[in-house]
């Protein structure tokens, strides 16, 4: 898998990767940590994957990879070359505009039962303080009658970059938090068990290429993970707009 995956408000690294796996139980996919390695780091203990189910290489262009693009304000969708001469998305979300996103990933849908890895890249080019209400969503469809809206999201917040969890009440918790790198590439792989049982779901996180210990103590998170008929992953920057 390349480094760069999509860009953000800032960047987000040219191809998101979505696969899934055969053994169950296996404890180690990664990303690299070394920036300017582009492909995934292994072990032993990986996963076998029995297959790619989106890959969202820039190169592959809009059309071919988002089931939609949402834009609302004066922001903008692009590619841009990086600093190690890979292709990459650009989220550009302007002061004043509400969202500049992509929902993914064209010709693939989660189902009830999946057992998912989700990995990109991502350097944000924002003041440390800024806060946003999304980076990354896994997000709930219809909007309509969902009870999480997004059980999962990567936001920043007073210097933080923080994963949360919503519950079927909507409501959030903060598994997982570091001092956020703004003008740096990161490296994400979301482990997900795709249910609606929150017996049955759970998630796992690396950053970095290091698996991450949460804020349970554990390296997995027992939590619901599918809202209402679908979810999807969404990428670019989101904030919320206040009513005057």
């Amino acid at each position: 898998m390349k480094k760069n995956q999509l860009m953000i408000a800032a960047l987000v690294s040219g191809g998101m990767l979505l696969s899934s796996c055969e053994k169950e139980g296996a404890a180690e996919l990664a990303l690299s940590p070394d920036p300017k390695t582009k492909e995934v780091a292994r072990t032993t203990d990986d996963p076998v994957i029995a297959s790619v189910l989106f890959n969202g290489d820039a190169s592959n262009g809009p059309d071919n990879l988002w089931k939609a693009i949402n834009i609302k304000g004066t922001g903008a969708l692009s590619t841009v070359t990086d600093e190690t001469d890979v292709l990459t998305w650009k989220f550009l979300k302007p002061l004043g505009s509400h969202r500049t996103e992509v929902r993914g990933a064209k010709n693939f849908q989660a189902a009830e039962g999946d057992e998912i890895y989700i990995g990109f890249t991502s350097k944000l080019l924002i003041p440390s303080n800024l806060k946003t209400e999304a980076i990354f969503q896994w997000k709930s469809y219809p909007t309509d009658g969902s009870l999480q809206n997004h059980p999962l999201m990567l936001r920043t917040k007073s210097g933080k970059l923080e994963q949360q969890h919503f519950d079927d009440n909507h409501v959030a918790t903060v598994p997982w938090s570091i001092n956020l790198p703004v003008s740096t590439w990161m490296s994400f792989v979301i482990r997900m068990k795709v249910s609606r049982n929150p017996a049955i779901g759970f998630v796992e996180f690396w950053y970095n290429g290091v698996k991450q210990t949460l804020s349970n103590n554990t390296q997995r998170l027992m939590c619901r993970t599918l809202d209402v008929q679908d979810c999807d992953p969404k990428w670019g920057c989101m904030v919320e707009m206040k009513r005057r």
